[in-house]
């Protein structure tokens, strides 16, 4: 009886990671401005890619200021990107996805980025 009891919590609690993660709502970049404070993955065309004192904007549908959304990838996380995904250069005018929560920074939408899982190619 214990035994069965324990299977069950075990495939409860299973169910409900899975369910957690497949809660995460997929968005336009576009859209991005209306989900402020949520966990999203944003997706969006790259156009344009600036270099900062502490790493790197990537701005998504339009060159600043005009994009929907600035996916923020710190210098402290480059060497995990460029490893996983090699230069952004070769990425520009490709459909990408970053995963993370929707912030406000001086009236735009942004996303800080801290692995190179939370970011893909889509393409």
């Amino acid at each position: 009886m214990r035994l069965n009891a324990l299977v069950a919590c075990l495939l409860l609690s299973i169910s409900t990671s899975a369910s957690a993660d497949s809660a995460i709502t997929k968005i336009a970049s576009k859209d991005a401005a209306f989900h402020e404070d949520q966990d999203v993955i944003a997706c969006g065309e790259l156009k344009q890619i600036t270099r900062f004192k502490r790493g790197f904007y990537l701005n998504l549908d339009d060159k600043y200021p005009h994009q929907s959304l600035t996916l923020v990838v710190w210098e402290d996380d480059m060497a995990g990107f460029r490893q996983e995904h090699g230069k952004f250069d070769v990425m520009l005018d490709k459909q990408v996805c970053g995963k993370g929560t929707v912030t406000q920074y001086k009236g735009r939408s942004q996303m800080s980025l801290y692995n190179a899982f939370s970011f893909k190619i889509s393409g």
